[in-house]
């Protein structure tokens, strides 16, 4: 809660800025209205702060700037508090949007609610988006064609806007009881020209294209929509689970066989949760492509991952990346 003194500065700096008049009780002088500009951002009472250490105590009046400007001119005090011009660039939405697109961010089918880009790849001279399918292709309710859009619908997505890619052709995971491989799926973004994703994975960069077979023990890390870049460690290379795809008003369980675990490394928090399907796992030194992540246990234990190899072989692609 702001003291008097700091609420009548506060008062004088909105009416500077947006009222039709000020007094010079409130600015210790006589002037006319601030003027109105795309570069004022904001005004709010808080510490001085000098090269970038808070000097407690003292407060201020802050005006917030897009940037420092020659020209820009404004009263030395409101009330009696002195005035501290910030420069803070524009301020915007927090909805996870990148232009252009690098991997491991937020992406997926408009009715879905969130999901993660996992890698480019590279077939007959066109790029795509690999990541689940039920990430891309809404657990195989979505048609060949449909739209992909960055960020996801949970992140403030929407169309036309935000489209990045066109569904192709997808396995569809088989709910039967028989057994499954892969949940994985790829969006065509445009031929090997486009700049509308990059093949970069934040915090993990460029990858090289040849993919490496898990191995238990192996060290892996990931980067995803949720939780961000962590590490973990391959525990298992042939874990077979029925995966639980309900979303509370129906049940849909679909088996698979042969599958990686990757458990969480020392105390370094989750691996993965909710929203990072679709990350691409890697090597954590080499970062040679390892394995599709798709699921885990609710208790953030486990995460259950599709050998990269075989995604990469059902739809004949290479990882964009950087041949050792």
């Amino acid at each position: 809660m702001l003291t008097p003194r700091q609420l009548k500065a506060k008062q004088a700096v909105s009416a500077y800025f947006r009222g039709p008049s000020v007094s010079a009780a409130a600015v210790g002088r006589s002037i006319e209205p601030g003027p109105i500009s795309e570069d004022i951002i904001g005004w709010g009472i808080g510490a001085k702060i000098v090269d970038g250490t808070v000097l407690s105590g003292e407060s201020t009046v802050r005006v917030y700037v897009r940037e420092l400007l020659p020209n820009q001119r404004f009263p030395h005090q409101f009330g009696d508090l002195p005035t501290d011009v910030v420069a803070v660039g524009q301020i915007v939405a927090y909805q996870d949007l990148h232009r252009p697109t690098p991997c491991g961010v937020s992406a997926g089918h408009p009715d879905v609610t969130a999901g993660t880009l996992g890698c480019l790849v590279e077939r007959d001279g066109n790029h795509y988006i690999l990541s689940n399918n039920h990430v891309l292709a809404n657990s195989n309710a979505a048609r060949e064609g449909d739209p992909v859009i960055q960020p996801c619908s949970a992140d403030g997505g929407t169309l036309p806007d935000d489209r990045i890619a066109t569904l192709e052709p997808y396995q569809e995971i088989d709910f039967t009881g028989r057994s499954n491989d892969i949940d994985a799926a790829i969006a065509l973004v445009g031929d090997c020209n486009q700049d509308v994703v990059s093949p970069e994975i934040i915090d993990i960069g460029r990858l090289n294209s040849t993919p490496r077979t898990a191995m238990e023990g192996q060290t892996v890390r990931k980067y995803g929509r949720t939780t961000g870049h962590t590490t973990g460690v391959v525990s298992d290379i042939s874990g077979d689970f029925w995966v639980n795809y309900g979303d509370g008003t129906q049940n849909l369980r679909a088996w698979f066989e042969n599958q990686i675990v990757v458990k969480n490394k020392g105390s370094s928090g989750f691996f993965s949760q909710g929203g990072d399907s679709g990350s691409l796992i890697v090597d954590a030194e080499t970062r040679d492509p390892v394995a599709l992540l798709f699921a885990g246990s609710e208790d953030g234990e486990i995460t259950i991952a599709n050998p990269i190899k075989l995604v990469l072989q059902h739809y004949g692609v290479t990882v964009v990346g950087q041949e050792e």
